[in-house]
């Protein structure tokens, strides 16, 4: 298990794509021992940059389901918790689109 404080690894000033960026690494590098448990410590981000970069890209190479299985989240407001089921659940969406593209270019290339 591992276990991120916001407060403590970005400050509590995080609104950005870079601090999202070092979130999401972070995150990532804590995957290796899941479940990684991320602590808001009750900060409110109101931020869709912040929220896309960090758990959005997550979302794009692990799909909802995996993101939901392996982090976990507290002190999470209300409303960055709407925010951010609202990214994740836009970006698997995007996920699986571009994952069924090739198989249908391939269907329509082949007639099948």
């Amino acid at each position: 298990m591992t276990r991120i404080e916001i407060k403590d690894e970005l400050g509590s000033e995080v609104v950005t794509r870079e601090h999202g960026r070092r979130l999401r690494e972070l995150v990532s590098a804590g995957l290796s021992n899941p479940p990684v448990i991320v602590d808001f410590g009750g900060l409110q981000i109101t931020s869709v940059s912040f929220f896309d970069e960090a758990f959005g890209q997550l979302a794009l190479t692990l799909g909802e389901a995996k993101l939901a299985d392996q982090v976990r989240f507290e002190g999470l407001d209300k409303f960055d918790s709407a925010l951010l089921e609202d990214i994740v659940s836009s970006r698997s969406r995007e996920a699986r689109k571009r994952a069924a593209s090739p198989r249908e270019a391939r269907k329509r290339a082949t007639g099948s």
